[in-house]
């Protein structure tokens, strides 16, 4: 087994840790004192006694390897009666005397040799307490390790790839027809681009180390490291190209054209939450009363706020809803004739459409209708030359003579008063209560003492429930 010992440097306190640690002929001394003695005739092996020849616990080096760049190190305790326990591996000063490096270890950390020899006492305790079994995690992790390696390397073997000499990725061996990008190189760095010009993965080294890092077009991070193979040598190395492609394919990038459909499909699951997350409705069951009455049942279609979505996804007669200023305006509704032919038929809210769609398990009824009050709106709309002031807004309340109080999708806390003997409506907008309560008390001006109240601020117009008072109020008025 080679050992690979690290060299770290600790400043640690000097009462404990200053002793100058020799060993000749067996025996340990710390400041010229004589403390131990350890025999290592056997490889990886450390049977330390006291001076007088006492068993006193052996010690065992162990290490496995994990990957290339990865392994574990441990030190296998055994005492006089037979008793094992595991530590791991720790490098506590500068030295490349391994005996030297445990004997600190020993020495520092855990106290069973000090100055005045082996601590049997310590030494008790170190066996009475209970650690965790490091060779079997560090095996497992190995194991499971190696077996993804295998696995890796039985899925580059399906590909069989081979990268010429101009970066050309072909798979199928040296003799291989099938292009499936390039490698390209500068700058101490690698690309992989696929067949449609995407950046797959790049990878980026130095002259003076071996440790490959690579970011792949998913921004999934991960090392690798093969020696001399993988230093960056200032040009471009066929041998460092073919194992950076390997080590794509062996974590399941496929190269080709995979790029484009990850980003497609990782395009429409944006597309699906945004949709999900969004205010719009995309073909919920409901109806479509029209401006003569009658009524169309079939699938809604309401555009409230921009998505951005692929064209090439959109059904053609919806896919001007999602345009500039028509956002509210409209409504689609795919629905069967009377031979029962698929239709679909458009409404705008203009027209003072209602309709009903049944989102979540919850319906909710929307009235189209011009509004009062909404000068931001309306300044919004000529801005982008959409002079049309209608929206189709949502009706929280109605009573038995239909005056309602609404709400606008997407801003739950404005409010729109609707009056049935009156197509507009009035909008509760950021005004304040004293500008808004004059507008409206014009608005419901053939209810002379309902209007006097408004005007006379006696309604928090902010208040749902005072609006919904307002309604009822104004339709018991005579």
């Amino acid at each position: 087994m080679i050992k690979k010992i690290l060299i770290i440097i600790l400043i640690v306190p000097t009462i404990t840790f200053a002793q100058k640690i020799k060993i000749k002929k067996e025996v340990i001394t710390f400041d010229k004192k004589e403390v131990a003695k350890v025999n290592t005739d056997l490889r990886d092996n450390y049977l330390f006694s006291t001076l007088s020849g006492e068993k006193a616990f052996d010690v065992v080096f162990k290490g496995v390897s994990a990957s290339n760049t990865e392994g574990f190190q441990w030190l296998e305790i055994t005492s006089a009666n037979g008793k094992k326990t595991e530590i791991p591996y720790e490098v506590l000063m500068t030295s490349f005397n391994s005996t030297k490096l445990i004997i600190k270890l020993l020495s520092a950390k855990y106290g069973l040799i000090t100055s005045e020899g082996i601590d049997m006492d310590k030494v008790a305790a170190f066996f009475a307490e209970d650690r965790e079994i490091l060779s079997e995690k560090y095996t497992k992790i190995a194991i499971k390790a190696k077996e993804e390696q295998s696995k890796r390397q039985a899925k580059i073997g399906i590909y069989n790839p081979f990268v010429k000499d101009d970066g050309t990725i072909l798979f199928g061996g040296s003799t291989g027809t099938k292009i499936m990008g390039y490698v390209f190189y500068g700058n101490n760095s690698y690309s992989i681009i696929d067949l449609d010009k995407i950046l797959v993965g790049s990878a980026t080294g130095c002259t003076t180390c071996t440790t490959v890092k690579v970011k792949t077009f998913t921004n999934e991070e991960f090392d690798y490291d093969y020696g001399s193979k993988t230093m960056m040598t200032g040009r471009f190395s066929r041998s460092f190209a073919q194992i950076f492609v390997e080590e794509m394919l062996g974590r399941n990038y496929k190269l080709g054209r995979e790029a484009k459909t990850y980003y497609e499909k990782l395009h429409q699951e944006k597309i699906k939450i945004a949709k999900e997350n969004s205010i719009n409705l995309y073909g919920v069951p409901g109806y479509v009363i029209d401006k003569d009455g009658k009524k169309y049942s079939g699938l809604i279609y309401v555009i409230f706020e921009k998505l951005k979505l692929d064209p090439t996804q959109q059904e053609n007669d919806l896919i001007d809803m999602n345009s500039i200023d028509k956002f509210g305006k409209f409504v689609s509704i795919k629905y069967k004739n009377n031979k029962g032919k698929l239709r679909t038929k458009r409404f705008a809210a203009r027209n003072n459409i209602l309709f009903g769609a049944i989102d979540n398990d919850v319906e909710k009824v929307f009235l189209g209708m011009k509004t009062k009050g909404n000068s931001f709106k309306k300044f919004s709309n000529a801005t982008n030359l959409g002079f049309d002031n209608s929206y189709f807004y949502k009706i929280e309340y109605s009573n038995n003579e239909n005056n309602m109080v609404l709400s606008k999708p997407g801003e739950p806390e404005r409010f729109i008063v609707k009056l049935a003997n009156n197509q507009v409506g009035f909008m509760i907008d950021n005004r304040s209560n004293d500008k808004l309560s004059k507008a409206l008390s014009k608005y419901i001006s053939d209810c002379k003492s309902l209007s006097e109240n408004i005007k006379n601020q006696e309604f928090d117009l902010s208040n749902f429930e005072n609006l919904k008072n307002i309604v009822d109020e104004y339709s018991t008025c005579k």
